[in-house]
């Protein structure tokens, strides 16, 4: 199985990045796992600048393309993704903003790829205070926005300010944080393996909408294209 993982942290030893490698080693039992990682920012360097290039001219034509073409190759090619932020100040980090900015053209409004339509993506954060759904729901709805197929998510309070290590975790909390996520993992790998999960309603809506809308729209040329290429003003993918 292949496992696109993108860390919204550089920090290989924060707690984020272990509960991440907890989880792909978990999925390790059930069947080899080779894992494609990303960090941010390091992968990532640069700062979407608005420029639209993107939506107008194509992916490739970003200026950034040279690092956001790679993770997007990653991605399509991958058999489930996997994007682990910490909580930065009640939301994502921004490296993974920046990451989410860079890949606005996939939404269903623009060129969604269509490999993302049986893809399945799990979101997971953890937080020294409180608040991780703040830094989990950005994720996700960007995910959804994507056509994924189904997103899955995990966030955990570790009650601890220091930024210290896995292991200076209370051991009891420890130990049922670790439990929980060799849960998820067996849930994410058995929904990964099943067969084709209808997509969500408001994938559906979302297709049709946005159909009507590229159709009526004059100045979406690129996008306009692309739908006719893969067939979409008249069927229905989903």
């Amino acid at each position: 199985m292949k496992i696109a993982l993108i860390n919204g942290s550089p920090r290989k030893k924060g707690n984020t990045y272990h509960a991440a490698k907890l989880f792909l080693d978990n999925m390790s039992k059930f069947e080899k796992v080779t894992c494609v990682e990303y960090f941010l920012p390091w992968d990532l360097p640069e700062f979407c600048v608005g420029c639209a290039n993107c939506f107008d001219k194509g992916e490739d034509k970003c200026p950034h393309a040279q690092y956001t073409l790679p993770i997007l190759n990653s991605m399509i090619e991958a058999d489930a993704l996997i994007f682990a932020t910490p909580v930065y100040v009640w939301n994502t980090t921004g490296a993974m903003k920046n990451f989410l900015d860079h890949f606005g053209h996939l939404f269903l409004v623009h060129r969604p790829k269509e490999e993302m339509f049986l893809k399945k993506a799990f979101v997971l954060s953890t937080a020294s205070g409180g608040l991780k759904k703040s830094a989990i729901k950005p994720v996700a709805a960007n995910l959804k926005q994507w056509g994924i197929n189904r997103v899955y998510s995990a966030g955990f309070i570790l009650k601890q300010l220091d930024h210290g290590t896995w292991n200076a975790i209370n051991e009891k909390r420890r130990g049922k944080i670790e439990k929980i996520i060799e849960k998820k993992a067996k849930r994410f790998y058995r929904d990964t393996k099943a067969k084709k999960r209808r997509p969500y309603l408001f994938t559906r809506i979302m297709f049709c909408i946005s159909r009507r809308m590229i159709k009526k729209d004059e100045g979406r040329l690129y996008d306009k294209a692309y739908w006719k290429e893969k067939g979409w003003m008249k069927k229905n993918p989903l």
